[in-house]
């Protein structure tokens, strides 16, 4: 999109309020496509992975490196077969492991490895590495208000 098309829509939607919600829901929109499209390439080329591959490791990282699967599907957005295809897939790649339950032995958990919190610590890394210029026009307060109302618009949704 054409940045002077954008500069239009911004002028033309704020005279009008039945649009109002529409120049944040736009920005959005298009910040997320940006994103999501540069960490694509990343995560494909550098780390045979794709988002939702991604999102599991990540989950389990950042919640206690085990998780029943019931807490993953909590803590990601998947379907029970989504879910088992990422599984077999990040197993296949010794990135994680099912370990019986320490309370119920009919069931498994799911456990992230060495190996799998290594690509999370590296394909974060490199994911940052090519957002962080987009937040660099905002000042450090500008960064910390935006950090905080992104918050609680997604903690709502929730």
């Amino acid at each position: 999109m054409d940045k002077k098309h954008l500069e239009y829509f911004f002028e033309n939607t704020a005279k009008m309020q039945e649009y109002e919600v529409a120049n944040y829901t736009l920005p959005f929109s298009l910040i997320y496509k940006n994103m999501f499209n540069a960490t694509e390439h990343i995560l494909k080329e550098q780390f045979n992975l794709i988002h939702s591959d991604l999102d599991v490791l990540a989950a389990l990282y950042f919640n206690g490196k085990t998780l029943s699967p019931t807490d993953l599907y909590a803590a990601t957005v998947f379907s029970s077969g989504g879910m088992t295809k990422v599984l077999k897939k990040l197993e296949l790649l010794g990135y994680v492991s099912r370990i019986p339950s320490f309370l119920d032995k009919r069931s498994t958990l799911v456990k992230i490895e060495k190996k799998g919190e290594e690509v999370v610590e590296e394909s974060l890394k490199e994911i940052m590495k090519v957002n962080q210029p987009m937040f660099d026009i905002l000042s450090h307060e500008e960064q910390v208000s935006l950090k905080a109302m992104l918050k609680k618009l997604t903690l709502s949704l929730f």
